[in-house]
């Protein structure tokens, strides 16, 4: 009997998923950290050029990670490095930088964690494995906001509005604001900057049934709301009376507008700037500085790697702006989800890992940004300088990584251990 065990086939041995286990369907890390690197091509200042990656590590340099120690007493300084047996490959990624008419090049060496087969890092003569970490599939509702997760969460939240037509009749429709800076933002106030008045019409496909004019022409085909003496906004009748979409676009442009616009200032997109500055400033000299800043902070809050994750049509995740307006579109759907239901997670390893580098750029480029006209080529290359095992480093201090001490043929469960700990996507915080 004993002789005939091996022969022996488990019905349920295809149900198990081995590329789970050993991590295979994961892509490289690599991958991830180029995609943060691109990212920070959204500072006008930077250009990600090119990189390089060393598997062998007989082509290693580890001279270029050696650390000094000042000793006490003693002006002299010792060099020194571990020697404890560890698998890296190296990543060598250039950049150049260009501030106020002057240009750098940098390059920068990074090792990364080599993982076997079986999912293993070997990291100084021990044998870890990273667990996974489950996270949000794109998006997650609160009371009132929905919240896109990506390099810095883009929350959007739904407020009913009010306006009369130029015949007194009340119309309700929901307005959408975007959060920045912990404050709200008319999301229509962003296109006005990026794209101008026309032309964010047309992004929105409403461009034949919604336009500004400096009389009512056709009342019984339209309806017109008063902007000032010499402007109304004429909305098709019928696609405002049957579509929300429509109206609430419509109503969103009447709640940016004030009476003192002209023609000339719709596509006048300093003006807007201007006005997205004054939010977030007191001083109406420093509006348009701010508003500038805003507006590079809006530019970067879609990485790369979002940009791939989310399983959405490639229109809806060129850049922020698409992701925002598949966001408003779609917000009845995407507010019904159940942030409880797996169906709505996914897992994450090497984009994990990822993120930790992506957390060390974040609140560097936040720093340059606030500095404004006052940057200098200096300040941008201070995003650069880190420590070449910058991701080992933060890789201990997440506890995520574990030592492996199974020692019995158990420990393929291991591979499947996962965390609800560690840096979500959208937050700066160690744990959420």
């Amino acid at each position: 009997m004993k002789k005939f065990l091996k022969e022996y086939v488990n019905p349920n041995e295809e149900r198990i998923n081995h590329g789970i286990i050993s991590k295979s369907h994961d892509e490289s890390l690599v991958t991830y950290i180029i995609d943060t690197c691109r990212s920070l091509e959204v500072l006008k200042y930077i250009k990600f050029v090119s990189y390089k990656y060393i598997n062998d590590e007989h082509e290693i340099d580890f001279n270029n990670y050696i650390k000094s120690r000042r000793k006490k007493n003693k002006k002299d300084e010792t060099k020194y490095m571990l020697l404890e047996d560890s698998r890296y490959g190296e990543l060598i990624l250039d950049f150049e930088i260009s501030c106020k008419g002057e240009t750098r090049r940098i390059s920068k060496r990074m090792l990364i964690p080599k993982v076997d087969e079986d999912g293993y890092y070997f990291i100084k003569g021990k044998k870890y494995f990273l667990m996974y970490q489950l996270v949000d599939n794109s998006t997650y509702t609160t009371k009132n906001n929905l919240i896109l997760k990506s390099l810095m969460p883009v929350s959007m939240k739904r407020d009913p509005k009010s306006f009369n037509d130029v015949t007194g009749q009340s119309y309700t429709a929901p307005c959408y604001v975007v959060y920045v800076f912990k404050k709200e933002v008319d999301i229509l106030l962003f296109y006005f900057v990026k794209y101008g008045v026309k032309k964010t019409l047309e992004f929105f496909s409403v461009e034949k049934i919604i336009k500004f004019v400096d009389t009512c022409r056709d009342r019984e085909k339209n309806i017109y709301f008063q902007v000032n003496s010499k402007m109304f906004l004429e909305v098709n009748r019928y696609f405002f009376l049957n579509y929300q979409y429509v109206k609430s676009i419509a109503f969103m442009m009447l709640g940016i507008i004030n009476n003192r616009l002209t023609f000339d200032m719709l596509e006048d997109k300093v003006h807007w700037t201007e006005r997205i500055g004054s939010i977030f400033s007191t001083n109406q000299y420093n509006y348009l500085e701010k508003g500038g800043n805003t507006m590079t902070f809006f530019d970067r809050m879609l990485d790369e790697t979002t940009k791939r994750v989310l399983k959405l049509q490639p229109e809806n995740t060129r850049n922020i702006y698409t992701a925002c307006r598949w966001l408003l579109q779609e917000f009845n759907e995407l507010k019904k989800k159940d942030n409880l239901d797996l169906n709505n997670k996914r897992l994450r390893c090497s984009e994990f890992v990822a993120s930790l580098l992506t957390k060390e750029f974040s609140s560097k480029l936040n720093r340059i940004i606030s500095l404004g006209a006052k940057v200098s080529i200096d300040r941008v290359e201070e995003i650069f300088k880190f420590s070449g095992d910058i991701l080992m480093t933060q890789l201990f201090k997440s506890n995520l990584l574990r030592y492996d001490d199974v020692v019995n043929d158990m420990n393929f469960w291991n591979g499947l251990r996962f965390t609800l700990r560690g840096p979500q996507l959208g937050s700066l915080c160690s744990n959420t």
